[in-house]
């Protein structure tokens, strides 16, 4: 009877150990220091604007906020929609 015990408790073990590592993992991931991406990064805080209802002929304007959180020349190619 010992070596099926011995089987069982392996098998709660195991799923645990991972666990612990896995948790382990994030924890050292979170430590470390935040680093630019290498390549251009676009950054926009506010990715979206409602202007609510608007009447016809009347001109919207709004300014987004882009900023290039990486490391690299950023290009950003947009078309009036």
């Amino acid at each position: 009877h010992a070596e099926p015990r011995l089987q069982l408790m392996g098998m709660r073990m195991g799923p645990a150990a991972l666990l612990l590592f896995s948790l382990a993992s994030v924890a050292r991931a979170a430590d470390a220091p935040a680093t630019a991406p290498a390549a251009g990064s676009l950054e926009v805080p506010e990715a979206v604007y409602d202007a609510g209802k608007v009447d016809r002929g009347v001109t919207v304007r709004h300014e987004f906020v882009l900023k290039n959180v990486g490391q690299a020349a950023l290009s950003i190619n947009a078309k009036p929609g």
